[in-house]
C-alpha cells in the first residue's frame, strides 16, 4: 500500500470536514512551490502534499553541507494532522488491519520529522556562529533559522563562549585570545553532492573552468554544492 493510499484512507476514516484544507494561500507561499507565483486561485494544500514537502526538505537537509531554510509551517501542519489522525484512530479496533497500517505510517512520519529536526540541530551546534552571522544578513522571509532555532543558537553560542572563556581563552596571551575568538567554523560549501533535477535548467556551471551543462527533468549529477545551492532553494532540483 502506497503512502498516498494510506493518507487517503486515513482521511476517509477520520471524516474531518476540512481534511484536505490544511493550509491557506499564505502557507502555500512558504512551501517553496512557485516562488514568485501570486495566483489567488491556488488550491489548498493537502496532507499528502505537506508530507511530500517534508520528505524533500528532510533529504535535502541531510545531504546539504549548510543549513537550509526552515520548514516550521509544514512541520506544524503535519503535527496537527498526525494528532488528528491519532485521535480518530482511537475508535478503531487495534486488531483491525487498517489500524496497524495507519500506526506504521504515523511512526514513519514521526521518524521523518524527528530526523529532520535532529539534523538541523546538529548543523546549528557544529556551525553556530557562522549560521547566526549568515542569518542576520537575510530578509525576514528568507531566514534559515526558525524563531525557536534562533533562540537556541544564541543560547548555545553564549554557553560555549562562557565555557571556553573559563577553561581556556582567559589563560591565553591577548593576541592568541583574539585570534581564537575570531575563528568561526564554516561548512564546506564546495563539497560534492548528488543532485536530481526536478525541472529543465539550462546553463548550469559545474566546474571551476565555467563548464556548463543543461539539466533535464530526472537527470542525476555529482556537482559541488555551492554551484547548485540556488537550485535547491528554488526547488528546481533536490539532493539524493
Amino acid at each position: 500500500m502506497s503512502t498516498r493510499e494510506i493518507m487517503s484512507d486515513s482521511e476517509n476514516v477520520e471524516q474531518a470536514p476540512n481534511e484536505h484544507e490544511l493550509s491557506t494561500e499564505a502557507d502555500l507561499a512558504r512551501a517553496y512551490e512557485g516562488d514568485d507565483d501570486d495566483d489567488e486561485d491556488a488550491e489548498p494544500i493537502t496532507a499528502q502534499k505537506v508530507l511530500e514537502i517534508l520528505e524533500t526538505a528532510w533529504t535535502n537537509e541531510m545531504f546539504a553541507p549548510e543549513l537550509l531554510q526552515h520548514q516550521s509551517d509544514m512541520l506544524e501542519l503535519m503535527m496537527s494532522q498526525v494528532a488528528h489522525m491519532e485521535e480518530q484512530m482511537k475508535d478503531l479496533d487495534k486488531n483491525d488491519f487498517r489500524y496497524v497500517v495507519h500506526q506504521m505510517e504515523l511512526e514513519r512520519i514521526r521518524y521523518i520529522m524527528a530526523s529532520y529536526l535532529r539534523c538541523r540541530l546538529q548543523k546549528i551546534e557544529a556551525f553556530t556562529q557562522y549560521i547566526i552571522n549568515q542569518d542576520a544578513t537575510y530578509d525576514a522571509a528568507d531566514k534559515r533559522l526558525s524563531p525557536e532555532e534562533a533562540k537556541y543558537a544564541q543560547e548555545f553560542a553564549t554557553n560555549v563562549d562562557e565555557y571556553f572563556s573559563k577553561v581556556a581563552t582567559r589563560y591565553m596571551p591577548n593576541q592568541q585570545r583574539g585570534e581564537a575568538e575570531q575563528r568561526i567554523v564554516a561548512p564546506n560549501l564546495m563539497s560534492h553532492v548528488f543532485l536530481k533535477a526536478n525541472v529543465a535548467v539550462s546553463g548550469v556551471i559545474v566546474g571551476v573552468d565555467d563548464e556548463e551543462v543543461d539539466l533535464t527533468p530526472g537527470s542525476q549529477h555529482i556537482i559541488p554544492y555551492q554551484l547548485v545551492a540556488d537550485l535547491i532553494q528554488k526547488n528546481q532540483a533536490k539532493l539524493i
